[in-house]
């Protein structure tokens, strides 16, 4: 299960600042500019669910349209920030 946080308050101020929003537990949450935020979650197919409903969700709190493929590079890219800040292997 996917946990959306909406926070419709919070008005994310920078891109970096969005998308640091970090470790929930040991799992990255992504935070978008419209504000919500989506617990990144290993099971595959509920984080498309969440990406699909996003892109809809996104549209009618911005105004703004938001591809797939863009909402999919910026979670991978809060993953990937996630996995260095955390990893013993990685200086």
């Amino acid at each position: 299960m996917i946990v959306i946080i909406r926070d419709p308050q919070k008005k994310v101020s920078s891109k970096s600042e969005s998308h640091k929003d970090k470790i929930h537990g040991k799992m990255p949450i992504f935070s978008c500019s419209c504000g919500v935020k989506i617990l990144v979650v290993p099971d595959l197919r509920e984080m498309d669910k969440a990406i699909e409903n996003h892109i809809v969700e996104h549209r009618t709190l911005s105004g703004q349209i938001l591809t797939r493929d863009n909402l999919t590079q910026e979670i991978l890219k809060v993953i990937i920030e996630t996995i260095n800040e955390t990893s013993p292997f990685v200086e």
